[in-house]
C-alpha cells in the first residue's frame, strides 16, 4: 500500500508547471532589486562582483550534484523517486554550467567540482545522521535544496547585471520546486513511517 502511495504521488507530479509558477513568482520579487540598482558603480566592479558571488552559488550547485550522485550510487532509491532524482540532478547540471560560463564570461575563474565530496559529513551538516534508507536520502535533498533556495533567494538582489539577476531568480525557483516537491514526498513518508 505504501509503495503505491509513493509511486502514484511521484507520478502525478507536474514539474513544469510548477516551476513555471515559481519562476513567476521569484521574478515578481525581484524586480524591485532591478529597478534600484546603482547607475554609478562601474561595469568591471559589477562584473568582479557579480562573478564573485555565483562563484558561491556555484559552489552549492557542485555539493548539490555530488549528493544526488550519491544518492542514486547507493541505490536506495529506485522507481519514480529515482526518476525526479535524476531531473533534478540534472537542473542542478544545468545551473552549474550557466554560472560557470557566467562568470568566465564576467572575467571570473569558476570554482572547481572536488573529486570527492564527503556526502555523510554534508548529511550530517544538515541534520541528516545516516543515509541507509530511501527517506535518508530526500531528507538529506529537501534540507540541501531549501538551503540553496535561501541563498539564492539572498543573493539575487545583489548582483548589478540585470541578466544575472533574471537568472538567478530562475534557478531560485528550480530551488524552491525541488524544496517543495521533497518537502511533499517527506510527509508522503511520515504518514506512512510504519512501512519504512
Amino acid at each position: 500500500m505504501f509503495v503505491n502511495r509513493k509511486i502514484k504521488f511521484f507520478e502525478s507530479l507536474d514539474v513544469q508547471t510548477r516551476r513555471n509558477f515559481l519562476k513567476v513568482a521569484a521574478m515578481a520579487g525581484v524586480s524591485s532589486s532591478v529597478l534600484f540598482s546603482n547607475p554609478n558603480k562601474s561595469l568591471a566592479a559589477d562584473k568582479e562582483t557579480d562573478a564573485k558571488i555565483m562563484n558561491v552559488a556555484l559552489g552549492l550547485e557542485h555539493q548539490a550534484i555530488a549528493a544526488y550522485h550519491a544518492g542514486a550510487n547507493t541505490k536506495l532509491l529506485s522507481g519514480p523517486v529515482l526518476v525526479l532524482a535524476v531531473k533534478f540532478l540534472n537542473d542542478h547540471k544545468r545551473h552549474r554550467d550557466k554560472l560557470a560560463e557566467d562568470i568566465k564570461k564576467f572575467g571570473g575563474k569558476p570554482v572547481h567540482e572536488l573529486p570527492n565530496y564527503d556526502v555523510a559529513a554534508i548529511a550530517k551538516g544538515v541534520g541528516v545522521e545516516e543515509l541507509k534508507a530511501e527517506a535518508d536520502i530526500i531528507r538529506l535533498a529537501a534540507r540541501l535544496e531549501e538551503q540553496a533556495t535561501k541563498a539564492y533567494l539572498g543573493i539575487v538582489a545583489s548582483f548589478e547585471s540585470v541578466e544575472i539577476v533574471k537568472q538567478t531568480a530562475q534557478i531560485a525557483a528550480d530551488e524552491a520546486t525541488h524544496t517543495a516537491i521533497l518537502k511533499a514526498a517527506l510527509n508522503e513518508f511520515a504518514d506512512s513511517k510504519s512501512y519504512l
